[in-house]
């Protein structure tokens, strides 16, 4: 984005007087002096997008938070309440949950000297990226020159992946599914008593999923695949965002992880995500000060029915544990919500590359498998080819991959998105097939939120080499919920597609063979050249819902998605972090559109993509 000098000059002197009150003013008056001029700054950053005019916004908001945090707040949650960028309650939630976080973060920051820029980036894509300076790692040992991936056995087991259960356990049966809230199918002071659009019982597409969904889709899974163990890779909790506090996710996720024992005969290997937190998103550091430990202990209370004691007082520690499910095999789950873009106490400290020391730790595991000649998975809740992962973490993480890939690392596999996706990492030198490395999953989601069917996956594994050599996706239609209702049935769990069957038609793979980094490469290429292949993609990302916006040839989607397949660094990524606020409904087909649409933050802003097929599933919208 273009920076205008003059509006950058203007702003930073409109943020600099902003105690400038007059003389004669009471502290009631001043009080509303300063308030109104932090409004105009935030006003100004949001509906200008410039970058000069986000930083001064930030520079305002620290400056009025040197006075009081109080007054800091009061600002930013009248322009949220001012702009509808979502109802009063939400904004208040919101703000006053998120927003003591990031002002103390912006009093820690030097806004002034790339910090500000830095944040409006990857916050509000308001900035241009400020380039990769985390720098060039040092590694215990040297990569082996002989290093060779193990042969498999022959032996293949099944592995059930769960990701993004977002379980509702306030989701009321009839209730109204469009709703001005960022989640509906609830109960709200002022919901109609006639709802527009009724929420069966077992969910809807601007909804999470209710209890009997996840319990029904754990009675089918054992008719498809004998599971050997299960993956779960984060966010457990709804998207009620505004609510989420430590009292209301210790017990949910409680209740969550006793179903799924009660539910799935295997051992689980959960990480956390974003949503474990409450308030949401916020994982402190040593740095930005704060404390996590209620939910680390919590979380690994919930995990000791699965884990070994050394794992659970791992999670204790900082959420993140290794375990050995068999000999020669080992699960590193890593809790990277130290990358994440929302983490607010991330932004006090943007120097500070390894905020938690997560990369530190996970380049000593994978040593240490390297030592025991062991396989390795690692798991985790946002991927770091994401936009949503901060890119200087993201660069660290690619080198770490590059290093122990592919003859330690044999999969990742995370979630977040809600989509059905993949990204893949390569050696240093060109993206081709030749120097595809590593692949990342990234499982689709179990609940519908918002506007795809609810899934899971089955992999099938062998367990010499630890590759996945198929990939079983399987949704239920929830376009005829209603009808299930009606007829007093339960959804049509079904197989929508085997990665092997589906891509293996455009890019064949011989039996023996797992679904490699290589061969997913020449899945991207199929897709470059065979649109019917990139549109079948299409669909199958999307959950089989048939709710994306489309992804036409001839169009810049299908590059800009097929790049981010490649990407499995975040600035490698074409997608752009975009933000905007206006809203256009003057008729119906405005209206309808603005009702699909979704965001990626779970703050009191609306990042809208910047293309209609760019959406970020896991976040927050209001749907009136």
């Amino acid at each position: 984005m273009r920076i205008r000098f003059s509006t950058v000059v203007l702003s930073l002197a409109a943020a600099s007087s902003i105690h400038a009150a007059p003389a004669h003013a009471t502290g009631l008056q001043k009080r509303s002096y300063i308030i109104d001029h932090l409004k105009g700054l935030l006003e100004d950053a949001l509906k200008s997008l410039e970058c000069g005019a986000c930083v001064a916004a930030l520079v305002g908001i620290k400056d009025v938070a040197y006075l009081s945090t109080d007054w800091a707040l009061e600002a930013v949650n009248g322009v949220c309440t001012d702009l509808k960028l979502m109802p009063a309650d939400v904004c208040q939630g919101l703000v006053y949950s998120q927003g003591p976080v990031l002002a103390n973060s912006l009093l820690q920051a030097d806004l002034l000297s790339g910090d500000g820029k830095t944040i409006c980036f990857q916050v509000l894509g308001a900035c241009p990226a400020p380039g990769i300076t985390s720098g060039t790692l040092t590694f215990p040992k040297p990569k082996p020159a002989n290093a060779v991936v193990p042969a498999p056995s022959g032996r293949q087991v099944d592995v059930l992946h769960l990701s993004d259960w977002h379980v509702d356990d306030k989701y009321v049966p009839g209730s109204e599914g469009a709703c001005n809230r960022p989640l509906c199918c609830r109960k709200y002071a002022d919901s109609p008593l006639t709802p527009t659009r009724a929420a069966s019982s077992w969910g809807d597409y601007n909804c999470d999923s209710p209890i009997k969904l996840g319990q029904d889709m754990l009675k089918y899974i054992p008719s498809v695949a004998n599971v050997n163990f299960t993956i779960l890779t984060g966010d457990v909790p709804p998207h009620d965002v505004w609510l989420e506090n430590q009292a209301s996710v210790i017990p949910l996720e409680t209740n969550a992880y006793n179903v799924m024992a009660s539910g799935i005969s295997s051992k689980v290997y959960p990480t956390v995500g974003n949503h474990e937190a409450g308030p949401v998103n916020l994982f402190p550091t040593p740095a930005s000060g704060g404390d996590n430990s209620w939910l680390y202990a919590s979380l690994a209370d919930n995990w000791s029915r699965w884990l070994p004691a050394d794992a659970v007082n791992s999670v204790k520690s900082y959420g993140a544990y290794t375990v050995s499910p068999q000999p020669g095999f080992r699960i590193i789950s890593l809790n990277n919500n130290f990358c994440y873009t929302m983490n607010f106490y991330l932004y006090g400290h943007t120097n500070e590359y390894d905020p938690f020391g997560e990369l530190k730790w996970l380049i000593t595991q994978l040593q240490a498998a390297e030592d025991a000649k062991e396989r390795v998975w690692i798991i985790g809740h946002v991927g770091p080819s994401q936009t949503d992962c901060i890119q200087n973490w993201s660069a660290l993480y690619y080198q770490v991959i590059q290093r122990y890939s592919p003859h330690v690392v044999a999969e990742q596999f995370f979630g977040h998105t809600h989509y059905d996706e993949f990204a893949l990492y390569y050696g240093p030198g060109a993206k081709n097939a030749q120097n595809a490395i590593a692949t990342a999953w990234i499982g689709p989601s179990v609940t519908p939120y918002t506007g795809l069917n609810p899934g899971f996956r089955v992999y099938k594994v062998d367990t010499g080499n630890w590759n996945v050599y198929d990939s079983l996706t399987y949704v239920a239609d929830l376009n005829q919920a209603a009808a299930w209702d009606a007829a007093g049935s339960s959804p049509n769990w079904h197989l929508e597609y085997s990665a092997r069957q589906a891509y293996g038609a455009y890019v064949p793979v011989a039996a023996n063979q797992p679904l490699s980094a290589s061969w997913w490469h020449q899945v991207t290429m199929a897709f470059e050249s065979n649109n019917a292949a990139f549109q079948q993609y299409w669909t199958y990302r999307g959950k089989s819902a048939n709710k994306l916006a489309a992804c036409a040839s001839g169009s810049s989607c299908p590059a800009e998605m097929i790049c981010d397949l490649r990407a499995g660094k975040s600035s490698d990524a074409c997608t752009s972090i975009s933000f905007a606020i206006k809203r256009d409904v003057s008729d119906v087909e405005a209206a309808e559109a603005e009702a699909r649409d979704i965001t990626g933050l779970h703050s009191l802003y609306r990042r809208a993509a910047s293309k209609p097929w760019n959406k970020k599933l896991c976040g927050l919208t209001s749907h009136a």
